[in-house]
């Protein structure tokens, strides 16, 4: 029995230590070295104290094992409580590409809605652009698709989902919750999970949102219909609306596994359509198998088919800064396998 007790501190302890070194190192609350050298210190205290565990005797005549298990865990109490006072905010020196959010009205009629701060920039590359923020109108009673988009950059089990919208007169919508970057922040999985990031929803322009993530970063791209009711389809672009407005009142921190661009999405739609859990939303990349069993995408073609219907590299490879395409002809090439 005192040998489970001693394993079962020398994992909490090794768990407790890692999470305050990891905590450090993404906020690195005094620069870069200083976070640098105060986890050095703390991966040899936290040595010291699991020798203790095993030796205690080393320590008596300078601090007990009991001792430095106390300092240990308030460390560790101190670190937690100063990640949960950590407040999300909007007032930040935001990356340009997440610098706005957007806002919406509906008009007397419900059906003419109109959203400001609709992203439609410019990408000549990953690094230069021409930022360009708009006001666009949609007609609700015209509202009729919505899509899935999923784009792979790290293996299959892990992309970034994000919806379009579709309406009768040709105008798409998309939709995307992000990570909202400040100026020369990069993303981090890990920053994720230690509320690095605040949560952004970005109204766009396919040719930006989805053209960028194909042609300019050259991550895999796919597109899937969604079988949907179309009050459904409406309820979830309203609820999607709503989602992003309540986040200018009050800032939620991205979260990792819990509160990123699927869980999320998921999230919306259960609310209107339940859905069952599933590990596949945890694991964004498997999402589209996922909407496939649950027949919210066509089952009369195998996922096989789909996926490579869905696929719109090959479509838009051709097109670039020197061999431009219109947003209306982007919209229309993604889908030509529809």
């Amino acid at each position: 029995m005192q040998l489970l007790w001693g394993i079962i501190k020398f994992i909490v302890i090794i768990l407790s230590s890692l999470w305050v070194g990891v905590f450090v190192w993404t906020h690195q609350p005094l620069g870069r070295y200083v976070s640098l050298a105060l986890i050095s210190v703390w991966v040899f205290f936290t040595l010291a104290v699991l020798v203790s565990i095993i030796k205690p005797a080393l320590f008596s005549s300078l601090l007990s094992h009991q001792s430095l298990l106390l300092i240990f865990f308030a460390v560790v109490a101190i670190a937690i409580a100063c990640f949960f006072s950590m407040s999300a905010s909007n007032e930040r020196d935001w990356n340009p590409e997440v610098a706005q959010m957007l806002d919406y009205r509906l008009d007397r009629d419900g059906n003419t809605l109109t959203i400001s701060n609709v992203r439609n920039f410019d990408w000549q590359d990953k690094t230069h652009f021409q930022p360009r923020w708009e006001i666009r109108q949609y007609d609700l009673a015209k509202l009729q698709t919505v899509d899935f988009i999923a784009s792979y950059w790290m293996g299959d089990a892990i992309a970034h989902t994000l919806v379009s919208f579709g309406f009768s007169d040709g105008n798409q919508l998309a939709l995307s919750i992000e990570i909202r970057k400040e100026v020369n922040e990069q993303f981090s999985t890990l920053g994720g999970f230690f509320r690095k990031f605040e949560l952004v929803i970005i109204a766009a322009d396919e040719k930006d949102i989805i053209y960028t993530r194909s042609n300019i970063r050259h991550e895999d791209v796919y597109i899937y219909p969604i079988n949907m009711p179309k009050d459904h389809i409406q309820a979830l672009l309203l609820a999607y609306l709503a989602k992003a407005k309540s986040l200018k009142t009050q800032p939620k921190w991205y979260n990792s596994l819990v509160n990123n661009c699927t869980t999320a999405i998921y999230e919306l739609i259960d609310d209107i359509q339940p859905l069952p859990f599933d590990y596949r939303i945890l694991l964004s990349g498997y999402i589209p198998s996922y909407l496939y069993d649950q027949q919210l995408i066509d089952n009369r073609y195998s996922l096989q088919q789909w996926q490579q219907r869905a696929h719109i590299n090959p479509k838009s490879k051709p097109y670039s800064v020197n061999h431009p395409i219109s947003t209306a002809e982007y919209s229309q090439l993604i889908r030509t396998d529809f």
